[in-house]
């Protein structure tokens, strides 16, 4: 029986990728001026965009925490398609 990959979720922004363990993630959460990505041990990554729009902040905060056991990929840059669910 092959072993199952352990499921992250990756945050891009600009050049920068953070991979992280999608268990660890608990919850993101809008704010007036961007989202909250809120992980285990209390910690906190807060993107603040003060132009981002709200759709963008729903799609983010809905992908999060709702697919709950998939691979899924933040895209901070792009408007469009910010939440991307990788189905491999």
């Amino acid at each position: 029986m092959p072993e199952e990959k352990p499921k992250n979720i990756i945050i891009k922004k600009g050049s920068m990728e953070l991979r992280i363990n999608r268990q660890e993630l608990l919850e993101i959460c809008e704010t007036h001026d961007g989202v909250v990505f809120n992980m285990k041990n209390g910690l906190q990554l807060q993107y603040t965009n003060q132009f981002m729009p709200q759709t963008m902040k729903e799609i983010l905060r809905n992908t999060g925490n709702h697919f709950t056991e998939h691979k899924i990929i933040f895209d901070l840059d792009n408007e469009r398609q910010p939440a991307l669910i990788d189905a491999t």
